[in-house]
């Protein structure tokens, strides 16, 4: 078992509970066949993913293709299976005795052809309870990948208004989308400060449908920054640094009280 801090379905719950968050995010159930089948015969699109997964590892996309057939995308490896019990016994293959989650599959837009979403960095400085955004990027799907994960996939990663420009949602008004994006990512990191506390960063996944509709995919605790170093983005990351240069405070996760007044965790 990983990290209280890494535990995606935690975060979900915390998330999902609040009720101006809500609406942004997917619906999402820990996975058993029941959930798995309800909310593929929900949503036609679903994302098998990992509770303690990072850096899209174990990422799995199931669609259904009509006629008691479902396509299968894991890795680069896309396959169709036939009939529920041989889908089901061929995502427990992969996922083994893992503990995982299926959550509704947000319809991406493309560059390229290819599906994005971004990183959205939010920070605050020590002894300030002023949350602020101090970077973005968009990370687009490498080829064959449904993950955007740019160590995974060898996916492309940009600046976000260029990045915004020459995608398929491209004739939307960018500073509203932007104004929107800012606007859940700031109000996901006040929310977690209360799980959370002493915690200065936060890196959300932030995903819109073709229609600019924004979605919280996760939230990460200790985001990378390389994505800024290999965008070669040096304003934006000595941005992030200048937050983080003065003494960090580390949460531990004795703070954390499963059945605290803010969730319930089963």
């Amino acid at each position: 078992m990983g990290s209280v801090t890494k535990n995606k379905w935690l975060k979900y719950l915390f998330l999902k509970r609040y009720p101006p968050l809500a609406p942004y995010l997917p619906e999402t159930r820990k996975m058993s066949p029941h959930s798995f089948w309800t909310l593929l015969g929900k949503y036609r699109h679903v994302i098998v993913k990992p509770v303690w997964g990072s850096r899209g590892r174990g990422v799995i996309q199931v669609s259904d293709l009509g006629n008691d057939n479902y396509a299968i995308h894991y890795e680069r490896m896309e396959t169709v299976k036939q009939g529920r019990e041989n889908t089901y016994r061929y995502i427990k293959r992969i996922i083994r005795s893992a503990a995982y989650m299926v959550q509704q599959r947000i319809t991406r837009p493309t560059i390229n052809n290819r599906p994005f979403d971004m990183r959205v960095i939010v920070q605050r400085k020590k002894h300030s309870s002023r949350w602020v955004v101090t970077g973005k990027v968009i990370k687009v799907a490498g080829k064959g990948y449904v993950v955007s994960n740019n160590t995974r996939s060898h996916g492309q990663l940009l600046r976000f208004k260029p990045g915004i420009q020459h995608s398929s949602i491209g004739h939307l008004p960018i500073a509203a989308l932007e104004s929107q994006i800012d606007k859940v990512s700031l109000r996901s990191a006040k929310r977690l400060n209360a799980l959370f506390p002493g915690h200065r960063i936060y890196g959300l996944d932030i995903a819109t449908d073709p229609y600019g509709r924004v979605s919280i995919i996760e939230a990460n605790l200790y985001p990378a920054m390389s994505h800024f170093l290999k965008l070669k983005d040096g304003v934006t990351y000595r941005r992030i640094l200048s937050y983080k240069r003065s003494k960090y405070i580390h949460y531990r996760s004795k703070h954390i009280h499963y059945r605290s007044k803010y969730i319930h965790y089963r």
